[in-house]
């Protein structure tokens, strides 16, 4: 619901405290009077540049993730989960910014159900929020198209079904390790649209994901795709990677439409969620900064920076990068290079529609069936 419509539900001694919050309690008492002083308190586009300008770092990352998380409802569970990544080290605690949230009217109480309360943030709040932060930040990074750009679009998922044809046809045989000899992964990888080298050495090699270690970068996502979904069987046993019966239907069903490449996206998000818990708002950043237009990729780090920790031996920007290499493969973005050697990026129409149309924040929509990621050396 927007804004005005969720004023009219709240209680009358909601609309207090939020008229106290603001300031403007003493221009009526009765409720539609303090609907009204509400409404016009926040109608206006200054006004809300005005409550942006005056949030603490806490506070803006707590509106951040309720504005980029679409979902309808959320729990209490939900707003302090978010509340403790916004807070950081900070006198502001989760709960607090939970009660601010619902004193500026980011959050309303509304459904309940089961003995709990759910949450909704006001959908034309939420927007006006979105193209204000746009507004805010786009401006610095804009550029005009570079000279030479990569686009993977689609790839992905037709190298997909590359992947299970080379199994229907010819017998895989996997190491004591269980993976795949390097000379029949160099056959497969030359089936694929986009090069990449089998892994060579031993050595520590950083990742996330299953077969990781024993893959280059995107046919570690692609296998592990296969595998997630039941395309592909490991039989140890006999040491042969096989074609399930799904994996046979589906060389046989090909579905046309990106609903694969968007399973691709969902499944890389749920996958990386742990190394890089708030993924999704970095995802969103991007999406709103470089949709109709090509954005500086270092401007994107300077906005995105608070939300990438260190993980391990990786750093923020090891991190940063890592997500726009993946997005590329994903055929979510594509990314560019200037004659002077800027990289730049621009959503895809397809990128854009995936990204808004997926949350992103919750285990329960990416499908949390799939294993613990743990990093592999």
């Amino acid at each position: 619901m927007n804004f005005a419509d969720l004023l009219t539900y709240a209680d009358i001694d909601h609309l207090k405290r939020m008229a106290s919050h603001y300031g403007c309690e003493r221009e009526s008492h009765s409720k539609n009077g303090l609907i009204t002083s509400l409404l016009y308190h926040l109608g206006g586009s200054s006004r809300l540049r005005g409550e942006l300008d005056s949030l603490t770092p806490a506070q803006f990352r707590f509106l951040q993730q309720l504005c980029f998380d679409s979902r309808k409802l959320f729990s209490r569970e939900d707003l302090l989960g978010k509340g403790r990544s916004a807070v950081d080290g900070g006198e502001e605690t989760p709960r607090d910014l939970l009660i601010l949230g619902l004193r500026k009217g980011w959050i309303f109480p509304g459904v309940t159900g089961r003995n709990r309360t759910l949450f909704e943030v006001p959908e034309d709040l939420r927007q006006r929020y979105l193209r204000l932060f746009a507004e805010v930040y786009r401006g610095q990074g804009e550029m005009s198209e570079p000279a030479v750009y990569r686009n993977e679009e689609g790839l992905l998922a037709e190298d997909l079904h590359s992947f299970l044809l080379f199994l229907a046809r010819q017998e895989v045989r996997l190491t004591q390790d269980g993976a795949i000899y390097r000379q029949q992964q160099r056959q497969i990888l030359k089936t694929f649209h986009v090069d990449e080298e089998p892994v060579e050495g031993k050595g520590w090699r950083f990742g996330f994901g299953r077969r990781y270690h024993q893959y280059p970068d995107r046919f570690s996502l692609l296998y592990d795709y296969a595998y997630y979904k039941g395309y592909i069987l490991e039989e140890e046993t006999e040491g042969v990677l096989r074609l399930s019966e799904s994996g046979l239907g589906k060389i046989h069903n090909s579905n046309h439409d990106g609903e694969e490449g968007r399973e691709l996206y969902r499944f890389w998000l749920r996958l990386y969620r742990k190394p890089i818990p708030r993924i999704a708002v970095v995802v969103k950043w991007i999406d709103l900064l470089a949709q109709g237009g090509w954005y500086r990729s270092r401007e994107v780090k300077k906005v995105v920076g608070d939300w990438l920790d260190t993980y391990y031996y990786e750093t923020g920007e090891d991190l940063f990068q890592r997500i726009l290499k993946m997005m590329l493969h994903l055929g979510l973005a594509r990314i560019g290079e200037t004659s002077s050697g800027e990289q730049g990026l621009r959503m895809n129409v397809t990128g854009h529609r995936w990204v808004s149309g997926i949350s992103g924040f919750s285990d329960r929509e990416l499908d949390a069936k799939y294993l613990e990621v743990q990093p592999r050396g």
